[in-house]
């Protein structure tokens, strides 16, 4: 800080007070808190797939598209997956030891894990529905109990 004494003896003088205040004289203007969003959520791309399906990667197109529309990529992965699981629980204990089958079981415990903990927010979210079906409409909520199992 940038101090001298003042000619008239009054005291010191603070030279560097201001000094780094000019770059944001515009800012202290501008209400910048009302103007900014409270919330913001918006989908990026909703609908869009990194993956193009077309005559240059696929000898069937028409064909992955249909299957793609009714079996996601991850749908397909995750049933390979299992399969491999099953076929690897009845390998003999040499060849679990392989460490592509040990890679591939972390692997597979992995998702399994990822899986099972995106459930929980899921039962939430459904019970909160359920919830406020009751409260909102009992003759519904009293509807869809009876279809329940």
């Amino acid at each position: 800080m940038a101090t001298a004494e003042r000619s008239d003896g009054s005291g010191t003088a603070d030279f560097g007070a201001g000094r780094y205040a000019w770059w944001n004289w515009p800012l202290q203007q501008w209400p910048w808190p009302a103007a900014a969003p409270q919330q913001l959520s918006q989908p990026i791309n909703s609908g869009w797939s990194l993956v193009s399906v077309n005559y240059n990667n696929s000898s069937a197109p028409d064909i992955e598209r249909d299957v793609l529309q009714q079996h996601s990529y991850g749908r397909q992965i995750g049933r390979v997956m299992e399969a491999v699981s099953a076929l690897a629980e009845r390998l003999p204990a040499t060849a679990r030891a392989d460490k592509r089958i040990a890679d591939f079981e972390a692997l597979a415990h992995e998702v399994e894990r990822i899986k099972q903990s995106a459930r929980l927010p899921r039962v939430e979210r459904l019970q909160e529905e359920l919830d406020a079906l009751r409260r909102e409409d009992p003759n519904a909520y009293k509807q869809l109990k009876a279809k329940l199992p």
